[in-house]
């Protein structure tokens, strides 16, 4: 190998590792980072390749313990031969080098993480507004790195660090400030209970203050909880015709969900750090109110998203998503359990069966393929992803589309967030369980027959947190 040649694979390795490394700081758009890697890498270490280099590595050792009962039997020509061939496996592994490191990232890396800076999850990710200021830079530093090193992204690339430029990261003080606003009784309590007399009086004197303001403008607080906070603006696309025929291929619709804003009053009550305490989600349930006298099965679902974190399979914060918004929907009729079920979507996706896969399955199979897909129903990539419906998604369509009476579960997009970074993937519409409004959670590498898979393209802007809208 030349030594131009070398340069050049080495500039190409480095500009994947950070590729990678700006997956993990901006999990959103994660699936289009990886996939500009994998491009790149394929070159010097396609996937195959990789597999292949994975066998030999466990070869390697059978090879030396071959070798060695060879000697000892005194079976000088067997010896040759394996000695012939550790000399190639050595050769081969070594050649790989850093290759190989990279190749585990790119080709077997967990498929979902958590945002770094996905609002109020930092209890779980353990970062600090300082380690989020260094994450926050480094993510810049990085951008510009590709914009020199991949200039063929270079819009993308400036897109995502307008993004961060525009990202505050609040100081602990700030965030303290914020948690006590909506947890006062708690942060009055924790006062006293640090014995911090002159925290607790600023901490009383601030609720004083903030009775006057409800008493005296009630109506006012009502519009600002229920309007501009809780929904934002619709999401509504005019898919083109083009668009429209390639997606009917793949067994897409168009679908356009209604608006929910009405249920925007609940969201204030939705999941915050403190809700990590019992008695905290007890003391919010008491408070909560709801419309329209739901039945106990409603109730269950609306509590259960208020009450718990969630992260979208793109890792940022999950939020209910109550205004108007168009998509592209796998609308077919609910199956009969294991019913096969052919579609050129899943041969897309390199998939199988639509029944009793994995999360960790699907997950893999949507990075590898999905901003593919999403450009070949002439899409932008940056602006549409492809994953499995939502549960609000689901829920809200159900009625149209009869889902939610067969005795099966769907994977649902989104996960629950435990405590150590855990996450458990979203499922529900078992008709013996609550049908539409079922929801319930399982391990990434969970698989039942009775569980199937539904996709749906959907507009980034329902996943985004901290990122402009």
């Amino acid at each position: 190998m030349t030594r131009g040649v070398t340069a050049s694979t080495q500039d190409t390795l480095h500009t994947v590792s950070r590729l990678d490394q700006m997956g993990t700081l901006d999990p959103l758009f994660r699936d289009m980072y990886l996939q500009r890697a994998r491009e790149l890498f394929a070159p010097v270490l396609s996937q195959a390749s990789y597999e292949d280099l994975k066998t030999k590595t466990g070869e390697l050792s059978w090879t030396e313990q071959q070798l060695r009962v060879a000697v000892e039997r005194a079976e000088w020509e067997r010896a040759c031969h394996l000695l012939e061939r550790l000399r190639e496996l050595r050769t081969r592994i070594s050649s790989a080098g850093q290759s190989m490191k990279l190749g585990e990232i790119l080709y077997e890396r967990a498929p979902v993480s958590i945002d770094p800076f996905a609002t109020g999850l930092s209890v779980f990710t353990g970062s600090s507004s300082e380690s989020l200021t260094d994450s926050r830079n480094e993510a810049l530093q990085l951008l510009e790195s590709l914009k020199r090193s991949d200039p063929r992204k270079a819009s993308f690339y400036n897109h995502r660090r307008a993004d961060f430029s525009a990202l505050a990261i609040a100081d602990a003080g700030t965030l303290a400030d914020k948690e006590s606003r909506v947890q006062p009784r708690h942060a009055a309590l924790d006062a006293l209970d640090d014995g911090d007399l002159a925290r607790l009086s600023e901490v009383l004197d601030n609720l004083i203050a903030q009775t006057k303001v409800t008493q005296t403008d009630s109506s006012t607080t009502a519009v600002e909880l229920s309007d501009a906070k809780g929904s934002g603006d619709d999401l509504l696309f005019e898919f083109t015709s083009e668009t429209l025929v390639a997606a009917r291929k793949l067994g897409l619709n168009p679908a356009r969900t209604g608006s929910r804003r009405h249920l925007a009053r609940l969201l204030p009550h939705g999941w915050q750090p403190s809700f990590r305490k019992a008695e905290a989600k007890r003391e919010q349930l008491s408070r909560l109110t709801f419309p329209n006298g739901p039945s106990d099965r409603q109730r269950d679902a609306i509590e259960y998203f208020l009450l718990n974190p969630f992260v979208t399979s793109a890792g940022t914060r999950y939020r209910v998503c109550l205004v108007a918004e168009d998509l592209l929907l796998e609308d077919f009729a609910e199956p009969e359990v294991n019913e096969e079920m052919c579609s050129e979507l899943l041969s897309e996706l390199g998939l199988s069966r639509r029944w009793g896969l994995t999360r960790l399955e699907i997950e893999d199979a949507l990075l590898e393929h999905g901003p593919r897909i999403v450009e070949e129903l002439h899409l932008d990539p940056e602006a549409f992803r492809l994953g499995l419906i939502p549960p609000d998604i689901f829920t809200h369509l159900a009625c149209n589309f009869g889902w939610g009476q067969k005795e099966n579960w769907t994977h649902f997009d989104g996960y629950r967030v435990l405590d150590g970074e855990a996450l458990q993937a979203l499922a529900g519409g078992d008709a013996r369980f609550g049908g539409t409004h079922d929801v319930i959670s399982i391990g990434l590498s969970y698989a039942n027959p009775r569980i199937l898979a539904r996709f749906a393209v959907m507009q980034r802007r329902r996943m985004m947190d901290w990122h402009r809208h």
